[in-house]
This record gives structure tokens, C-alpha cells and sequence, in this order.
């Protein structure tokens, strides 16, 4: 039997300040870096949104679903997605890791959809405080970066309310690690601002979300 990529065996569950669950060593080393050193640079476009329940600004990249022959192009004219990232939108759309999400979460998530997406956060990306939507039940986010500089911004902010300055948790987008988000009535979180950074620093990251209904393309 494969070794599946991502790994949740090294998960902490926490209630501060409402249930999430910290992902700690994600992938071996091997496979990390085969993800980080292929990370896509094209196909993404820039979303922006202003308005009264979210705003942000980042990059985007939809991975699945998108399309017949699955192959990660889009009409954009992107180039077809790299093996390694091939090999992890099989592992994270197949049942084994559907089956773990919801062992771990204790989520009924058979009949779930799934939708995988990369972001690329650049100087002044962020994301304000808000929960997700009820159609969304729980989000999985990856960290690709080897490393991120301090006070640079682009922390995940997991707030007791839904003001910015209500933070309880602060987590970097530290390497090979990650958070899975329950959604709920309570879970306000955001994304700092990217501040200034080296000339073309970027956070990546993934996104793996289990929701009913039809897709939904913000984060």
C-alpha cells in the first residue's frame, strides 16, 4: 500500500478561541519540497472584494474541479500543473483523505464536495475577519513557504469576534504546516496584511474545502 502525501498524525486539537486543529509536519520532507520547488507561478488571477461582509485582495488559482480531462489547465492558457501537484489533488479529492477529515473532525463528510484551490499572498494582500459561509464545512489550509519573515504580516488571525484588533491566536504560515477550520457561527478569522517584504515574496498556500452545494469561489 502508498504512503499517502499529507498527513494528519501529527494534528493538535484546539478550543481557543473556538475549535480548529493545528497540522503539524503535513508531508514528509521529500514531498514538501517537491511541492514548494513546483509551485505554480501562472494560472492565477488577482480577486478582489470590498463590501460590508468580507474584503480582500490575492491571488488565486483553482485546482479542482476543473475540467474533463483533469489535467489542472484552465482557459487562461496556464501551463499543465506539475506532477507533484498532480499527485496531490489525486491523494486530497480521493476517499482516504475524506475518511480522515472526518475522523478527525467528526464531520459526516461522504457527500461532500470538494474543492482544492492554491493562493499566492503578494505585498498588501489580506483577508478581513469573517466566518465562512454556511455551505462551507470545513477548510484545510497548507503553508508552502520554506520560511516567512517576521512581522511581515500574512499571519492566519483567529479572533474572538469580528474586529481585526480581537486577536487569540496568531499562526504563521510556517513550512509544511497547516490548519483545518471548522466552519461555525463563531469562527471569525482573517489573514494580515502583507507588509513590505523581499521583492517577489509571496505566501503560498493551499486550500482543500469540503462544502454541500454548489462551488464557492472566495476564500
Amino acid at each position: 500500500m502508498n504512503t499517502p502525501m499529507v498527513s494528519l498524525d501529527g494534528t493538535t486539537v484546539e478550543d481557543d478561541p473556538f475549535r480548529w486543529y493545528h497540522v503539524i509536519d503535513t508531508f514528509r520532507p521529500g514531498d514538501v519540497a517537491a511541492l514548494r520547488e513546483t509551485f505554480p507561478g501562472d494560472g492565477f488571477r488577482m480577486v478582489t472584494r470590498t463590501g460590508m461582509d468580507k474584503s480582500y485582495a490575492m491571488h488565486h488559482r483553482l485546482l479542482h474541479p476543473l475540467g474533463a480531462d483533469g489535467d489542472g489547465d484552465g482557459d487562461d492558457g496556464a501551463a499543465p500543473l506539475p506532477g507533484p501537484w498532480r499527485d496531490f489533488v489525486a491523494e486530497v479529492t480521493a476517499p482516504g483523505y475524506r475518511e480522515a477529515v472526518a475522523a478527525l473532525t467528526g464531520l459526516p463528510l461522504e457527500d461532500a464536495h470538494v474543492e482544492v484551490n492554491l493562493w499566492r499572498y503578494g505585498r498588501s494582500c489580506w483577508l478581513d475577519p469573517h466566518v465562512d459561509k454556511p455551505e462551507k464545512l470545513v477548510t484545510h489550509v497548507l503553508y508552502f513557504n520554506e520560511s516567512w519573515p517576521e512581522d511581515r504580516g500574512g499571519d492566519l488571525l483567529l479572533l474572538g469576534s469580528s474586529s481585526v484588533d480581537d486577536v487569540v491566536r496568531r499562526v504563521v504560515p510556517a513550512a509544511n504546516t497547516g490548519v483545518l477550520l471548522v466552519r461555525g457561527d463563531k469562527s471569525w478569522h482573517a489573514v494580515d496584511r502583507v507588509r513590505d517584504c523581499d521583492p517577489g515574496l509571496e505566501r503560498l498556500s493551499a486550500q482543500v474545502v469540503f462544502h454541500q452545494g454548489g462551488l464557492t469561489s472566495d476564500t
